[in-house]
């Protein structure tokens, strides 16, 4: 996966100021293990990223640019790293 910068919501239910807790306390899945995990489908440019819970799930919510210039909306459970949606981004 390719990506310049990562850009963050000003979204009040953005959780991402959390997940470097989180992730010391093990309580989440860092993203770069996400990355490795999903390496084939996670193929494009980062170009947001979000966390959010949901229904007492931490979420990654992911924008990525593939090749074909489509961007592409992904949710992975963040603490498990199941890979829960994928759909285009209008």
């Amino acid at each position: 996966m390719t990506s310049n910068s990562i850009v963050q919501a000003d979204d009040q239910d953005d959780l991402s100021a959390s997940i470097p807790l989180w992730v010391k306390q093990g309580k989440v899945i860092p993203l770069e293990s996400l990355m490795q995990m999903h390496g084939d489908r996670l193929q494009g440019r980062l170009i947001d990223l979000e966390v959010e819970q949901d229904e007492g799930r931490i979420i990654y919510e992911l924008e990525i640019m593939r090749e074909n210039s489509v961007v592409y909306e992904i949710k992975i459970d963040a603490e498990n790293g199941e890979w829960l949606e994928e759909e285009v981004e209008h």
